[in-house]
């Protein structure tokens, strides 16, 4: 009997792979096959320099914003004595001026800290803290405009003070959006 070839039905013989391939050699670089070392892009160190500013305008606004109500006394009797009498008004603004600085003040530290770690929200928080320190600035610039025309007797006395105190404000607090939205301009990819 003749011996049949294999069975189209039979499995071919199989040889196991092994995963383990190790290479060796050098790199040639003429074969074209060496990869350059990829790095990742690193972040900016800005977000940071003005997060650590922001903090420092923040604990000298604190520092402010205490003496504030320190002195809020000496303030009044100083205004009385210029003027002759205290309003309830000047009273109360004398007193929530340096409270609402402390506010700003604090709520801009924290800007800081979020901006520090690279935080996206820290810009909106931030602005949020310039906006309520623009205010008390106003209202800051509004009594020493009063107590100027109040003691010099003069209207104009008054809006002298009160627009250099104006131009002031807004020069200040401009600043402090500023120093915010530098890095977001600068590098806003890396804020999360």
């Amino acid at each position: 009997m003749e011996e049949a070839g294999p069975s189209p039905f039979d499995e071919p013989p199989t040889t196991e792979l092994t995963t383990n391939t190790e290479l060796s050699g050098t790199p040639s670089p003429i074969s074209g096959f060496v990869a350059p070392e990829v790095q990742g892009r690193q972040k900016s160190p800005m977000p940071q320099v003005f997060g650590i500013l922001a903090v420092i305008i923040a604990v000298l606004g604190v520092c402010f914003g205490l003496f504030g109500l320190l002195t809020a006394n000496s303030s009044l009797a100083m205004y009385e004595e210029i003027s002759g009498e205290t309003s309830i008004l000047i009273t109360v603004l004398v007193w929530i001026i340096p409270i609402l600085g402390i506010v700003a003040s604090v709520v801009f530290g924290y800007a800081g800290l979020e901006l520090y770690n690279y935080k996206k929200r820290a810009i909106f928080v931030g602005l949020g803290a310039v906006g309520i320190s623009l205010i008390a600035d106003l209202l800051e610039t509004f009594v020493q405009a009063q107590m100027v025309a109040n003691g010099a007797e003069s209207s104009d006395a008054g809006l002298f003070v009160g627009g250099i105190g104006l131009a002031f404000t807004l020069l200040c607090n401009g600043c402090c959006a500023m120093l915010l939205l530098i890095p977001l301009l600068a590098s806003p990819q890396d804020l999360e």
